[in-house]
């Protein structure tokens, strides 16, 4: 007997909600992600390709030409927004909350990468960079979930 295989089973999700949790519990805030077929990840993917491309050939240039070469020194400040970008890139949307606002009263936080980029680059907020990191990195988070199998 052949086996018969639906090779779109194989396919990852094109998006997949992560559920924000707070001290081990869902708080109800879900952010959206970009799967490994979306079109910002596809992206993201070509930009990183690129910059490891000309790294990768600034070394060798200076290898042939008996150069000593230098990478270019990075910061732990250029480490987090080199951190916080990937997930922003990511990063599609977020379901609907308010916060606190400065007078105590609840007031819209909408998703906006900038709104993103300010709230994972506060490092007293490093668990909620690490959680969508990890969600990013982790292959089921993208997995479809099969009928046929």
């Amino acid at each position: 007997m052949t086996l018969v295989l639906d090779l779109e089973d194989f396919s990852s999700a094109d998006t997949a909600d992560m559920e924000v949790r707070l001290n081990g519990k869902s708080t109800g805030w879900t952010w959206t992600f970009a799967g490994p077929g979306h079109p910002k990840t596809t992206e993201q993917g070509d930009r990183i390709a690129k910059a490891a491309l000309k790294s990768a050939q600034a070394k060798e240039r200076a290898r042939v030409n008996g150069k000593k070469w230098e990478p270019e020194e990075e910061t732990v400040e250029d480490l987090r927004k080199r951190n916080v970008d990937f997930v922003v890139d990511r990063l599609i949307d977020w379901s609907e909350i308010q916060v606190a606002g400065p007078d105590g009263k609840p007031q819209p936080f909408p998703f906006t990468p900038e709104n993103a980029r300010k709230l994972l680059s506060d490092p007293s907020k490093g668990g909620l960079l690490q959680q969508a990191y990890s969600f990013i990195g982790d292959e089921d988070s993208f997995t479809k979930r099969s009928a046929t199998l």
